[in-house]
């Protein structure tokens, strides 16, 4: 009840609507919120690209270890799991970074909390 009277005070000496009031704080707090979370939503974009490059490069990868395959069979030859492993470790190694940039990124956010 007291909130209301107040609204009504503030109308009645000012001539602001309580609506426009209300419309005025949320694009205050939304303009903070843009800004302090700004940083958060760039990395985490960022981090976003950086997973779906790897996941074409998997993807393509896949696709070519197909057709590899593919081809051996009707040349009648096996594939070597060891001649696949080489083709994996540079994937390999940006998923490990990715995670550990990840990681490093939560427990910051967890210290800050």
């Amino acid at each position: 009840m007291g909130l209301e009277k107040f609204y009504s005070t503030v109308r009645k000496q000012f001539g602001v609507d309580k609506e426009q009031m209300k419309e005025e704080v949320k694009e205050e707090v939304t303009e903070e919120l843009r800004q302090e979370l700004g940083q958060e939503i760039s990395y985490i974009e960022a981090q976003l690209k950086e997973y779906e490059q790897l996941v074409a490069e998997v993807n393509h990868l896949l696709s070519t270890m197909r057709k590899d395959r593919i081809e051996k069979r009707s040349q009648g030859q096996e594939i070597k799991m060891e001649e696949m492993n080489e083709d994996l470790q540079p994937l390999k190694s940006k998923l490990r970074e990715l995670e550990k940039s990840m990681q490093k990124r939560l427990n910051e956010g967890k210290a800050f909390s």
